[in-house]
């Protein structure tokens, strides 16, 4: 037997396979219906009348009775033909979902899954071929054999356009304070809309069985490891990225807390299944906190976060958040864990790719039995029976028998919804129709059916993520005073040096000094007093970048990945100078500040806080009190002096920068000091000066030099003070 169309004809002038010419429309809806296909080999039958032995089947559109369905020992199963699209997929991306590298593998199997009856004429068509090699969407096949090999029919397939990863995976990483908030379902899900139509950019290389690791040797892996750092470093250090939704910096020597949330959203046409996320947590993460799953099950295993979905709806988005903490005592960058993902999808990777439709014969029997009546001869009860006797479930679409003397008159006319799918060993038997003939009747019979398939999709994917590092924000710095000691009731301007360094591996995109609290006696800068030298190069500061506010003094330099500096890079120094003016402090009054460094990084992470030590200003009473004198002493022959010089601080505070001054009279040679002078003409020729530069309470300071007169000299010259 065969299908009309597809093979040469054996000649049975009563007995047609198909349709005649006015059944057009009953072989479109059977065409629809081969379209089908069943998940599992059991029929389910509906028995209108449970009182007879038999199930009823009814014509469709009358609802009158047209025959019956006898099952073998009850059995309601039967085997499927199965068509397969099976599919290897390996997809690696960065994390920015960006696909790095993509292997695929395709095959179209049919199997007879049977081991007794073969499959002949068969029939197939494939929907969307286009992203393929596939020459054409129509395949056939001769026939199936019950063992390997010839029980398979195989073809590969390859990809051959760029496509999307249909399994979109994305790992948001934040450590802002803030991030358990930052990091909700509803904004992570409008990122990822924005990120499904990225595309490969890649060829499609064919997907290769896992070897086992090679065990690299200890240079090899160390120089791996400073390849993969490079490599992942990027511009701006790490913390540039595109949505507030994630942030990279951490804080050297604070216990940071990280926030992870690990996001699977389905592009598939149908469920993607066994789905397992296994999150790699690196040795300086400690206390991992599951703190969210939206689906599945997640589980802390070791080193490692596994997440379990048994099913995902296409176009869903689900979600695990959790926590991870990391402290770190220096600049050394630290990498988040990289991500596998394994899944198993019922529909191709490739862009829609799809079985259309099936058609397959089997070993059957179909038959009429014609009786005679007893009591009257020449009349007949026939019936037709179609016997489904092979191992497979049956789809009967069409069944007709014409008078053989009029083909207008059909006894059995059956439309290709009216018969329920027969399993194996089924009979379908028609209603009796009464035949008068003196003759042997006989009948023109047309029939249509086919091996009920299980189309099936078989994807098995993986798709692996990269990792990105943390880099570490740290400040340091100095700051000092000019002067630690003003005097009272004047007005003295003390200088401020304020030293900020970016001693860690993050650029920083704001800076804040805040200095309190200051007072009407010690008063802070205003804008246009302020020097900003930033390595080596002075840099403006806005007066919008300064405050003062109940008390608190602020240089607030923000945004800076948007001023002509840039952000405020690694080993980058910034210096501030600026005068805190003294108005008339009161005896014994200080200036005990308190200066704070604060910065962060874009996007905002776990702000960064340093104080330096700050040095006290002290409001010193000095009022100067001293006592200069000057004693002139014979010594040796006649013209020989000694000059001593006497300087006593007889008051209770320091004196600074004190000036002693001696005149030698003209008529005079002098030398052997007790201290060297200074000789200036600052009062005339031969002026001795010393400079002092502190003498402390109390302290008495004598200085000796000697003259000696020549010529027409005068002793009295000599005792002139200065």
């Amino acid at each position: 037997m065969t299908k009309k169309d597809k093979k040469k004809k054996v000649t049975r002038p009563s007995t047609r396979m198909g349709y005649d010419a006015t059944e057009a429309e009953e072989e479109i809806i059977a065409e629809a219906l081969k379209r089908k296909d069943m998940d599992t080999g059991l029929v389910e039958l509906i028995d209108r009348d449970t009182s007879t032995p038999v199930i009823e089947t009814y014509d469709g559109d009358t609802g009158e009775l047209e025959g019956s369905i006898v099952l073998k020992n009850g059995n309601r199963e039967g085997l499927l033909a199965l068509v397969k699209i099976i599919e290897t997929v390996d997809v690696e991306q960065d994390h920015d979902v960006n696909i790095k590298s993509f292997a695929h593998s395709g095959k179209f199997n049919i199997e007879n899954s049977s081991k007794v009856d073969r499959l002949w004429d068969i029939d197939v068509s494939l929907k969307n071929i286009g992203s393929t090699d596939l020459k054409s969407k129509d395949i056939s096949i001769r026939e199936l054999g019950t063992e390997s090999p010839d029980n398979v029919d195989s073809r590969e397939f390859k990809i051959t356009k760029d496509i999307k990863n249909l399994l979109l995976v994305k790992e948001f990483i934040n450590t802002n304070p803030n991030a358990d908030d930052a990091l909700n379902i509803n904004d992570i899900e409008k990122e990822l809309l924005k990120l499904k139509d990225k595309k490969s950019g890649v060829s499609a290389k064919p997907a290769k069985p896992a070897k086992p690791p090679k065990e690299p040797e200890a240079e090899e892996e160390e120089e791996e490891e400073e390849e993969e750092i490079k490599g992942e470093t990027w511009g701006d250090g790490g913390t540039l990225v595109e949505t507030g939704l994630e942030s990279f910096g951490i804080s050297i020597d604070k216990e940071n807390v990280v926030y992870f949330a690990i996001v699977l959203r389905s592009m598939f046409d149908k469920p993607v299944s066994n789905i397992k996320v296994v999150k790699n947590i690196p040795d300086d993460f400690t206390n991992p906190v599951i703190k969210d799953t939206t689906e599945g099950r997640a589980n802390i295993e070791g080193n490692q976060i596994v997440w379990t979905i048994d099913k995902l709806a296409p176009e869903y988005t689900v979600m695990l958040k959790f926590t991870c903490n990391i402290m770190v005592t220096d600049i050394t960058k630290r990498r988040t864990g990289t991500i596998e993902v394994t899944y198993q999808s019922a529909s191709s990777f490739a862009e829609g790719l799809d079985i259309g439709k099936f058609d397959a014969y089997t070993r059957n029997k179909f038959y009429i039995d014609t009786v005679e009546r007893d009591e009257e001869p020449g009349i007949f009860d026939c019936k037709l029976v179609f016997d489904n006797s092979s191992e497979f479930i049956i789809q009967l679409f069409n069944a007709d028998v014409y008078s053989p003397e009029d083909e207008s008159i059909k006894f059995v006319d059956i439309d290709p919804n009216d018969v329920p799918l027969l399993p194996s060993g089924a009979q379908w038997h028609s209603t009796k129709w009464k035949f008068e003939s003196e003759e042997y009747p006989t009948f023109r019979k047309k029939l249509e059916f086919r091996v009920m398939p299980d189309f099936q999709t078989i994807v098995n994917g993986t798709v692996a993520l990269s990792d990105v590092i943390l880099e570490i924000g740290s400040i340091t710095g100095v700051m000092s005073y000019n002067l630690t000691e003003v005097p009272t009731y004047r007005t003295k301007d003390v200088v401020a040096t304020i030293k900020v360094v970016n001693n860690g591996s993050a650029p920083l995109n704001e800076v804040t000094l805040v200095q309190l609290t200051f007072s009407e006696e010690y008063q802070p800068p205003k804008a246009d007093e302020i020097k900003l030298v930033w390595d080596g190069e002075e840099v403006e500061v806005t007066a919008a970048a300064v405050s003062f506010e109940n008390n608190e003094f602020k240089i607030d330099l923000r945004d800076l990945k948007d001023s002509s500096t840039g952000m405020f890079k690694p080993e980058s120094t910034m210096a501030f100078e600026y005068p805190i003016h003294c108005v008339n402090p009161a005896r014994e009054s200080t200036f005990e500040s308190e200066i704070t460094y604060l910065a962060n990084t874009f996007p905002i992470s776990q702000e960064l806080e340093f104080k330096p030590e700050v040095p006290i200003i002290e409001a010193m009473h000095i009022r100067r009190k001293f006592r200069i004198g000057k004693e002139v002493v014979p010594i040796g022959d006649l013209g020989n002096y000694r000059i001593i010089l006497t300087l006593e601080n007889i008051g209770e505070s320091k004196l600074h920068h004190l000036v002693l001054l001696d005149k030698v009279p003209d008529s005079f040679e002098y030398g052997t000091y007790s201290m060297t002078p200074e000789i200036t003409d600052e009062v005339g020729q031969d002026t001795l000066k010393w400079d002092i530069d502190v003498l402390e309470v109390g302290d008495h300071l004598e200085i000796t030099y000697e003259i000696t007169g020549t010529g027409k000299y005068s002793p009295s010259d000599a005792q002139l003070a200065l």
